[in-house]
């Protein structure tokens, strides 16, 4: 029997999984406790769990839903699984699941994993997590494997007053919850790696590797158009309340070379939204210059931009966005190089966060020929700080 201790990002656990599978082949049992569970974490499992199970392997999750962490998006996707999924909830207020264990079992091998990581991109990636590795030799460790699987059965083999199988019918009424949110509301909840504060020169700086890209699934269309029907005066601001919101309004001035400025003040006031500051660097074009903060990877997103016609005047769909903070200037840059030659001055841009599976954001661009033009403008209710010229407008829904 052999213990480590593990960290990560030096010890990755999502791509340990990957290695281990490959390299002892089918388990026998793999069973997967986590408190969070994000959609794209879960969809990078599918095909393994899957294939596992089909070859015989005894594959179960247990997973959590308190505090928002784990959404309606996630809870659908594994519910058509072939695999027992069970829920643990506690109606106690004040009583959270936590554990997060991997416990992998093959013919003459078993590993139990305990720690920090949940099953999300975070902690399958992205995150500073700590867990402890247990690898047995087996039949000679059978004895200390059973017993530390016998320790840990509350949450392996799940039973009880407060744990579900998840059945359609079980299923169909946590979706009903107002509490099980959406995947974007989650991705918010969890707020992994998402810093709530503008950027200080007193922390440093390293490089995590993002993870790897969810695989290709036939999903719904994201459906951008939706945020043109969608009348911005519908979830009205209180006077004096929070500037906080699910959706971003701003006007904007494309620039020849496809840069698009966005907001600092914006991005102060809702961070979380902005995935602010930002957490990788830029590659200087000329040798020398300093690099900028730049969002790492490029947010993927889908553009569409309308008119005063019906029909899109343009659409873009998994498009990268290239996103960099320019400290000299104190700005906020995207670059889509498409927009420039049919986004004339003023037109407004609306973002909000995608639910699609692999989506960042939806982004919606409103000409001033559009219909809808005066709703976002009357929408905007802030002015940028500063300039000459006419200030632009920006706002939150």
């Amino acid at each position: 029997m052999e213990v480590e201790f593990l960290t990560q990002p030096n010890w990755r656990l999502g791509d340990h999984l990957d290695q281990a599978l490959a390299t002892h082949g089918t388990p026998v049992q793999l069973v997967i406790v986590s408190a969070f569970a994000s959609l794209a974490a879960l969809l990078r499992l599918k095909a393994t769990v899957i294939q596992i199970s089909k070859a015989g392997a005894k594959v179960q999750l247990v997973l959590g839903v308190d505090l928002g962490g784990t959404s309606k998006e996630a809870l659908q996707e594994v519910g058509s699984w072939p695999i027992p999924v069970f829920v643990y909830k506690n109606r106690m207020i004040g009583i959270t699941f936590h554990p997060k264990i991997y416990s992998i079992t093959w013919p003459s091998r078993g590993e139990i994993i305990v720690g920090s990581n949940n099953l999300t991109d975070g902690g399958f990636y992205r995150n500073y997590e700590a867990s402890s590795r247990t690898i047995y030799s087996l039949p000679a460790d059978q004895v200390a494997f059973e017993k530390a699987r016998v320790q840990l059965r509350r949450f392996l083999e799940p039973c009880g007053p407060v744990v579900s199988l998840l059945t359609p019918e079980y299923l169909a009424g946590l979706l009903a919850l107002p509490e099980i949110p959406s995947e974007g509301k989650a991705r918010r909840a969890r707020a992994e790696g998402i810093p709530r504060h503008p950027p200080s020169n007193m922390f440093g700086f390293e490089q995590i590797p993002s993870a790897p890209k969810v695989p290709k699934v036939q999903v719904p269309p994201a459906t951008p158009p939706s945020l043109a029907t969608a009348s911005p005066a519908a979830k009205p601001k209180a006077k004096g309340a929070p500037t906080k919101g699910e959706t971003f309004a701003i006007q904007i001035r494309p620039h020849d070379n496809g840069e698009i400025f966005l907001s600092v003040t914006a991005a102060l006031q809702n961070p979380e939204f902005f995935n602010w500051p930002f957490n990788g660097k830029s590659t200087p074009k000329k040798a020398g210059n300093p690099p900028y903060p730049q969002l790492v990877p490029d947010p993927i997103v889908d553009i569409v931009v309308i008119g005063a016609s019906a029909k899109p005047k343009l659409t873009l769909s998994d498009y990268a966005l290239n996103t960099l903070y320019y400290a000299r200037n104190h700005e906020i840059r995207i670059t889509a190089s498409s927009l420039p030659k049919i986004v004339p001055d003023k037109s407004i841009m609306v973002m909000r966060r995608s639910e699609a599976p692999g989506k960042d954001y939806e982004i919606l661009v409103h000409r001033p020929d559009s219909p809808d033009y005066q709703k976002w403008l009357d929408a905007c209710d802030q002015k940028m700080p500063g300039g000459g010229k006419e200030p632009r407008r920006f706002g939150w829904l």
